[in-house]
C-alpha cells in the first residue's frame, strides 16, 4: 500500500517536472525538504515515470536529484533572501539614489 502511494506521488511529480521542464528547458530537477528524505522509495518511481512523461528531445534526459541541503534547503533559501535585503555597508557613505519619477 505504501509503495503504491510513492508510485502515485512519483508519477504526479514526474508529470509536473516534465511539464515545467518543457516550458523552461530545465536539465535538472532538485527535490528537497522532507520529500527528498524518502530516498529511492520515491526517486525510483519518479525516474521511471519521468521516462514516460519527458518525451520531447530537449527534456528526455532530465535528471531528478536530491537537494544537498536536505530538509534545511528552505531555511537556507530564506536566510539568503533575507541577506539580500540587508543594506550594503559599503554604500552607507554614498549619495542616495534618486527617487524614481512618477508619471501623472
Amino acid at each position: 500500500m505504501a509503495l503504491a502511494a510513492f508510485d502515485r506521488a512519483g508519477r504526479a511529480l514526474a508529470a509536473a517536472i516534465a511539464g515545467t521542464a518543457t516550458l523552461l528547458e530545465v536539465e535538472t530537477a532538485v527535490i528537497g525538504g522532507g520529500v527528498a528524505a524518502a530516498g529511492e522509495v520515491l526517486f525510483a518511481p519518479l525516474r521511471r515515470h519521468l521516462a514516460t512523461y519527458a518525451v520531447l528531445s530537449f527534456v528526455r534526459g532530465i535528471e531528478a536529484v536530491s537537494a544537498s541541503l536536505g530538509t534545511d534547503a528552505g531555511l537556507v533559501g530564506a536566510a539568503a533572501a533575507a541577506y539580500e535585503l540587508l543594506p550594503d555597508p559599503a554604500l552607507d557613505d554614498a549619495e542616495p539614489a534618486p527617487s524614481p519619477r512618477r508619471c501623472t
